[in-house]
């Protein structure tokens, strides 16, 4: 079993002169070597002076942190209530560096039960529950809704989860809205995550998307600014850019059956290239540009290194060269 650690006299020195209310002091030490103990230490120190319990402020920057603070604060204090004289007077050394007399031996007994019944308690809070307070006590000076709640993380989703349901369900009912077509296209553009997801980014980044709206003027504009950025026409839509695609290509789509009767002489992987222009002759949309890509390009949409076989190459060179 491990020894308990014994705090050098040198450093208990530096954590009593720290704990000391009467200066301002500024601690920086590694994680472990007791921060949290001094400034314990220091509030206790500045309750053993008589000061009202009401008017200290811990300030922490987690929720654990602020109830490590509270813990050790009241455990010294429930401590000091029944220890006997020798005992007592040898722990307020070691936390004040000072022997103490009766009357602050007296004192110290009492500050468990002052402590207790400090109206709202002794105040070791976060940053965030201290601005929260600030803001209940003073709503009209900062422009917010008196008697506001703060939403923790598992309410904030169950609402923001109701909020989500309605609007899909509001769309869903009326398709031939603005909000119905916006449904329509999010789930197809959610094809490769889920649709909870688009959604959850949407919310995340809703003041960038209301500040880009109202800066273009609502959603013509925020689409005519996107298409620019795009380099496509505000106008375009996924059949126009599908036919545009296939207009360019060098093998218009009526010479297919050509193509798929030369690539049928060939080896197996001509013979893939035949079962992808099948396909993309029956397909439409996205699905059609993806099959015919397939004849050019690899699963990660390279360029494949030989389009045909040596054979096709040999017997159709002009067919090689247009591929």
């Amino acid at each position: 079993m491990t020894a308990p650690r014994t705090i050098p006299d040198s450093v208990r020195g530096v954590q009593i002169a720290a704990a000391d209310p009467e200066i301002s002091a500024f601690v920086s030490a590694n994680a472990g070597s007791g921060k949290t103990h001094v400034l314990a230490q220091r509030v206790i120190n500045l309750l053993l002076r008589g000061c009202d319990p009401a008017k200290i402020l811990c300030i922490t920057f987690t929720k654990a942190a602020a109830a490590n603070m509270a813990n050790r604060v009241f455990g010294t204090l429930a401590d000091w209530a029944v220890l006997d004289d020798a005992a007592l007077d040898e722990r307020i050394r070691l936390s004040t560096g000072k022997k103490p007399g009766p009357s602050e031996r007296a004192r110290a007994r009492r500050l468990f039960a002052s402590a207790l019944e400090t109206p709202g308690g002794l105040k070791v809070q976060t940053i965030h529950a201290f601005c929260t307070r600030l803001l209940h006590q003073f709503p009209f000076e900062a422009n917010v809704a008196a008697r506001f709640t703060v939403l923790d993380d598992a309410t904030t989703r169950e609402l923001l989860n109701e909020l989500t349901l309605d609007v899909l369900l509001e769309a869903a009912a009326a398709p031939d809205t603005a909000l119905g077509r916006a449904l329509a296209q999010a789930i197809v553009v959610a094809a490769d995550q889920t649709f909870k997801d688009v959604v959850n980014d949407a919310i995340r980044e809703r003041d960038a998307l209301a500040a880009w709206l109202e800066r273009t003027g609502g959603i013509d504009g925020a689409m005519r600014e996107l298409s620019f950025a795009l380099g496509v026409d505000p106008e375009d839509t996924a059949q126009s850019v599908e036919d545009d695609f296939f207009a360019a290509s060098l093998i218009p789509m009526q010479e297919w059956p050509l193509l798929i009767e030369v690539l049928e002489s060939g080896l197996a992987s001509d013979k893939k290239h035949v079962k992808a222009l099948h396909a993309a002759r029956t397909a439409q949309g996205r699905e059609r540009v993806e099959e015919y890509l397939k004849v050019f390009c690899t699963t990660e949409l390279e360029p494949r290194k030989n389009i045909v076989t040596k054979s096709i190459a040999q017997n159709h060179p002009d067919w090689l060269n247009r591929l």
